[in-house]
């Protein structure tokens, strides 16, 4: 088995994740992983729930709580919402430039 960040062979079990999985520790870069992890999957709705919810000023960990979302979850759609933002603007800015020429 290798470490899923780094790839090291260098890992040693390190006690069971919440749902009973076998959680490593890669001695390389310290990062813990749980093999084969079950990820949950959130509906949409959700996700552009909290992102609009976000928008209008309410914080991160009240949003969190609300939605009954982990915090870190929250905070990686808003993330990734804001990337997809920047790159769509980026786009129209050099379609726009791109037109005035």
């Amino acid at each position: 088995m290798r470490c899923v960040y780094c790839n090291s062979e260098k890992i040693v079990k390190n006690g069971k994740s919440n749902q009973g999985k076998q959680r490593y520790l890669c001695k390389e870069c310290g990062r813990i992983f749980v093999e084969n992890p079950e990820r949950k999957h959130y509906p949409d709705n959700l996700k552009k729930t909290a992102i609009r919810l976000y928008t209008d000023g309410v914080p991160i960990a009240v949003i969190s709580r609300s939605l009954e979302v982990p915090y870190e979850t929250v905070r990686s759609w808003i993330r990734a919402a804001g990337e997809k933002a920047i790159k769509k603007n980026r786009r129209k800015e050099k379609s726009l430039s791109e037109q005035s020429i």
